[in-house]
């Protein structure tokens, strides 16, 4: 199975006290592995600071971005995870979700932690793809 990196950010440009180059989407035959993606445009920009819906609507596009870039599409998620950093966040969390997903959405897990990246992140999605056609992006 031939692995191929599709995008990747140099995180000293986010401020992270990580440094270095991370993978932001990797293909693997008919597999797509995405990086978490929160509040954060793919440059790195901080989007609605503290702001569960603003911050999932970002992911979300992110999302939809990557799969795009990986030949497939948001209907090629399978999985996600879902992560916020408050319970009452759900209430603008899932809408949205399905708003992206429609009535069908990937199997998903939710859950509610101490505290993200960045203090003012306060949502993250990881998501799993699986493209039927393994014809390379």
């Amino acid at each position: 199975m031939k692995k191929q990196l599709l995008r990747k950010v140099q995180v000293e440009s986010l401020g992270m006290q990580a440094s270095g180059s991370f993978a932001q989407c990797y293909r693997a035959g008919n597999l797509v592995f995405l990086q978490g993606q929160a509040g954060l445009t793919l440059d790195g920009h901080l989007v609605g600071a503290g702001d569960p819906a603003a911050q999932t609507r970002q992911a979300l596009e992110n999302i939809k971005t990557l799969m795009e870039l990986a030949g497939g599409s948001l209907a090629d998620v399978v999985k996600i995870v879902v992560y916020v950093t408050e319970r009452e966040h759900r209430q603008q969390v899932y809408p949205l979700i399905r708003e992206y997903f429609g009535e069908l959405q990937p199997c998903s897990t939710g859950i509610v932690v101490k505290g993200l990246a960045f203090e003012e992140m306060v949502v993250e999605i990881d998501a799993y793809g699986v493209i039927d056609d393994e014809t390379p992006a």
